[in-house]
């Protein structure tokens, strides 16, 4: 717990981001506290996939660890965030679906 509160190097944190709920709360929440201030580091969160496994986190509201998925998420514009979501390809097929481009 305390070694991950002090990282600061994101990209080593990352693949934690596969760990149990009792370490992924902290790492989590190791991210919610650096990318804020650093743009770059941001940018790669998205590019290396670390934003899409944030959104495929199941956390209940109320919990920690959502609190800190939000905080991430508040960082990024809301059409990325979605576009990063798991069930982002079946909402797009469904607004196709409900399409009707003759009016």
């Amino acid at each position: 717990k305390s070694v991950i509160q002090k990282c600061t190097n994101l990209p080593a944190l990352e693949p934690l981001l596969e760990a149990p709920p009792n370490i992924l709360k902290y790492v989590v929440q190791q991210f919610a506290k650096v990318l804020p201030s650093d743009l770059n580091a941001r940018r790669a969160f998205v590019q290396s996939g670390g934003l899409q496994k944030i959104q495929e986190v199941n956390a209940e509201v109320g919990e920690k660890l959502h609190d800190y998925v939000q905080e991430i998420n508040t960082l990024y514009p809301p059409d990325i965030v979605q576009y990063y979501s798991p069930n982002y390809a079946e909402t797009l097929l469904k607004k196709m679906d409900e399409f009707n481009p003759t009016g």
